[in-house]
């Protein structure tokens, strides 16, 4: 999806990736991540949050939530980890990272509570009255403060994703405020939904979703019914070019995820977005079957959403040849409910692909949901500078020592 963009701007990565892999370095089914163009990208995003009087939390989960990838963001400029899950939680305190938003779009589970706010997050988005309450008793189990939260909100028109719905109807949302407000232990502190901001794919631009309106409209109406609403909590599709339709709508946080390593529906339709291509999932062929190959696909998954698209992969034994442009392979992945073991390299036989060649591919991922692993590179962009490959991680970032 994103692989024309590399070859033009992020040509060393895949020089890098390709080298590495074949002097058996990098093993394959990893994610690489350019630090550089991670930290250029963040910045370039940042600075573009400031202008328009915006806060970020970093969205880490599909990188893998790889703590160097997650550093150079947050040292760019970007504000804290935004964790999707609790497991988002643990790679953050693990490694000492910020953490700025729990709960969205997964609740904290039973048991989590303790964990959740011992992590000091700055707000935790609650969906109900039930998990207001079990965050404010584990607030006051803990002695501290009450804890800010963020209320899910949805209205009529609204559009979710399967499985992302839930929260407060915004049409009494002024009746849900006072409701958790009530609880010991948590302070009604903004409002929040997903997606706020789409790709409208049929006039190449991203635009605002009815969910942002009845976003605002909520925190309008908590503010005139007296609540101090700090956040108006805006995520989805969020690049610097986009932030301009968050902040005009009246939010106040975004959470830059893809765009932070350059794979938004914006960087399909616009040549001149600011931020590049960094990141590339790099795999193997294990064998051929007739004309065709398979490389290994365990960390295979391509968020797909701008609708099914053709994949393609770069495949060699060497640098000159992955970027030469003789073997560019159409790639088969495996059907909806069906186990990534491998993917299918078609016509393999007429492109001379064979066993132990590289596969580099670029598009939309989601690491944390597959059983891939991660790894950051810096240095590549640099006259006469050697890569500096960093730790090995698995998608919830830990450290792999071995070669599994």
């Amino acid at each position: 999806m994103f692989l024309d963009r590399l070859l033009a701007h992020n040509r060393p990565l895949i020089d890098a990736v390709v080298t590495a892999h074949q002097a058996g370095e990098l093993l394959a089914n990893t994610y690489v991540v350019d630090l550089d163009t991670v930290a250029r990208n963040a910045a370039a995003i940042a600075d573009a949050a400031r202008s328009r009087g915006l806060s970020t939390y970093v969205m880490a989960k599909q990188y893998g939530r790889n703590p160097d990838v997650t550093r150079t963001a947050i040292e760019a400029g970007l504000g804290p980890v935004v964790a999707v899950d609790t497991a988002c939680v643990s790679a953050a305190v693990r490694h000492g990272l910020p953490v700025g938003h729990v709960g969205h779009l997964v609740q904290p589970h039973r048991g989590s509570e303790d964990f959740v706010v011992g992590a000091a997050p700055e707000v935790v988005t609650v969906f109900s009255l039930d998990a207001a309450r079990r965050i404010g008793a584990a607030a006051l189990r803990r002695g501290g403060p009450p804890v800010s939260v963020l209320l899910r909100v949805h209205g009529e028109g609204d559009r979710f994703y399967f499985g992302h719905g839930g929260g407060f109807p915004a049409a009494d949302v002024e009746a849900a405020a006072r409701a958790v407000d009530a609880i010991e232990g948590v302070a009604v502190h903004g409002v929040t939904t997903f997606p706020a901001l789409l790709a409208d794919p049929d006039h190449r631009r991203i635009a605002a979703t009815p969910n942002l309106t009845t976003l605002v409209a909520a925190a309008d109406r908590l503010r005139a019914a007296g609540f101090d609403i700090r956040q108006v909590n805006a995520p989805g599709t969020t690049s610097a070019r986009s932030l301009a339709i968050a902040a005009d709508a009246g939010a106040t946080h975004v959470e830059p995820g893809n765009a932070i390593h350059g794979t938004t529906p914006l960087h399909v339709f616009s040549e001149d977005a600011p931020e590049q291509p960094a990141i590339v999932y790099v795999t193997e062929v294990s064998h051929a079957d007739g004309d065709d190959a398979y490389a290994f696909a365990a960390g295979h998954y391509i968020d797909k959403v701008l609708g099914d698209f053709r994949l393609t992969a770069l495949v060699g034994r060497d640098a000159a040849t992955a970027t030469g442009g003789e073997r560019v392979a159409h790639v088969d992945t495996a059907p909806d409910g069906a186990i990534h073991y491998y993917t299918v390299l078609r016509d393999a036989r007429r492109l001379d692909i064979r066993p132990g060649d590289t596969v580099v591919m670029c598009f939309r991922p989601q690491a944390f949901v597959t059983r891939g692993r991660t790894q950051a590179v810096s240095g590549l962009h640099a006259a006469g500078g050697a890569p500096v490959w960093g730790s090995r991680y698995d998608a919830e970032a830990r450290i792999v020592e071995d070669a599994s």
